[in-house]
């Protein structure tokens, strides 16, 4: 009996097992009086709170910007708490927030809701701050000879845009970034090393002016150009397009700065001499040849210029010029040519009548011998005033009658002083000596030596 007992408990305690690893299959099965599919599976998390980022903005007027919806259950419900400053579409489904402020004076606080499907809330702070006004970005061509709202192929121009404020106020110290959208042109720049780039930031004036000076390049085919300016502040931009023109005329595409320079001499019969002019030449291709037709009229200094602003200089030389003047022909590095002129012309003043020389003299004008003259006799005379060199001579000179030894030299250039000797076999008599001078006229003095018994 004891034997039958314990096998009975035996098998109690295996069909009790068996009956409970019945029930755990039928569990992890499904089966079972609606039992759960997996008690041991992780509870889903809750969804993430919305919130809107960046919680807080400054945002200006005219000018779009964004705000980003994280978390929460999509779709989301968005409103603002002045949708006449700051409107927002009410249905999301996106997660990003688009913005497009109205104008507003002074800066204005909004708040921008957001609600998900499960009725969570987040919000954001947007502040409304009036944003600066660019009036219309104009571009000027150094030269209008291809038309309105054109740059001539090679040529430069001036892009110029005005920062403003709501009251109209110019803003000055305000950075503004230029950018060539599209075109064959480029921006002059201030580093020696890139002249010439695609983008260039610069800075207001004191009345809000923003300006660039633009480079259309040389020979090209016609075509549509674009500029764009952006306040770097804001991001608000105007865009501006023009024409470059293809040009082969040289005077369309180059210029020279003054077109003509006139000199006058010091009076109606002279022309300037050693007098200076300088001559700037923009647009085309650097490096310049200049050169003059005709040749020789000027003396031509700084030629070739290298650089495009830089200038040569024409010198005169006294040559009196036409009333014409002559070309001076500038040839850039693309072949394109212009010219300029110049005048080297008497003057308007009579000139002054050169001063006349002072009246010849003889000193003294006479010698008077009594006792007769002797071949040892000499007289001695000056000759002063007039033109010298004087050239003298006698008369009647060494005869037998009674004369005067001709001076030796006869040409005097020295102090004027000569001296005459009685040469003659008669101790009486008379006779004269002649002093020319060098002037035009010439002057003439004339002295007289007697002997007497």
């Amino acid at each position: 009996m004891a034997v039958n007992h314990l096998a009975a408990r035996s098998l109690r305690w295996i069909f009790t097992c068996l009956a409970l690893t019945g029930l755990a299959f039928l569990g992890g099965c499904g089966g079972g009086s609606g039992a759960p599919n997996n008690p041991f599976k992780p509870v889903p998390p809750p969804p993430a709170a919305v919130s809107i980022v960046p919680p807080s903005i400054v945002a200006f007027s005219n000018t779009p910007t964004s705000l980003t919806i994280t978390g929460g259950v999509a779709p989301f419900l968005v409103a603002s708490n002045n949708p006449a400053i700051l409107p927002v579409a009410q249905l999301n489904t996106t997660g990003t927030i688009v913005l497009l402020p109205a104008t507003v004076v002074t800066d204005t606080a909004v708040i921008i809701t957001v609600q998900d499907s499960i009725g969570q809330v987040g919000t954001a702070t947007v502040t409304v701050k009036a944003a600066p006004i660019f009036n219309t970005l104009t571009i000027t061509p150094a030269s209008a000879a291809c038309g309105a709202n054109s740059v001539c192929s090679g040529q430069s121009a001036t892009a110029k845009v005005t920062v403003t404020g709501p009251g109209g106020a110019g803003i000055p110290n305000r950075q503004v970034r230029f950018d060539v959208v599209s075109g064959a042109f480029s921006i002059h720049s201030t580093d020696p090393a890139n002249p010439f780039v695609s983008t260039l930031t610069v800075v207001s004036d004191q009345f809000g002016v923003a300006q660039v000076i633009l480079q259309a390049a040389a020979s090209v085919p016609t075509q549509p150009a674009q500029l764009r300016a952006t306040d770097v502040t804001t991001g608000f931009q105007q865009t501006a397009q023009f024409t470059i023109v293809q040009t082969i005329n040289g005077s369309a595409v180059l210029s020279i700065v003054p077109s003509d320079i006139t000199f006058l001499g010091p009076d109606t019969l002279t022309c300037s001499t050693n007098f200076r002019g300088d001559y700037y030449i923009f647009g085309g291709t650097p490096p310049y040849q200049v050169s003059a037709s005709p040749p020789g009229v000027v003396f031509l200094q700084g030629a070739p210029v290298a650089k495009e602003g830089g200038f040569f200089t024409v010198i005169s030389n006294g040559t009196c010029t036409a009333s014409s003047g002559i070309v001076l022909i500038v040839v850039d590095a693309s072949g394109l040519q212009t010219t300029a002129t110049f005048h080297n012309l008497p003057g308007t003043t009579p000139p002054t009548p050169p001063t006349p020389p002072s009246a010849l003299v003889l000193s003294p004008t006479s010698y008077t011998m009594a006792g007769g003259c002797s071949a040892a006799t000499q007289f001695t005379f000056l000759v002063t005033g007039g033109t010298p060199p004087y050239n003298v001579s006698s008369s009647p000179n060494a005869q037998a009658g009674g004369g005067l030894t001709t001076p030796n030299p006869t040409s005097l250039n020295g102090t004027g002083v000569f001296t005459v000797n009685w040469n003659g076999l008669n101790p009486t008599g008379t006779a004269f000596v002649i002093a020319v001078d060098s002037g035009a006229p010439q002057q003439t003095v004339t002295g007289q030596v007697t002997c007497n018994p």
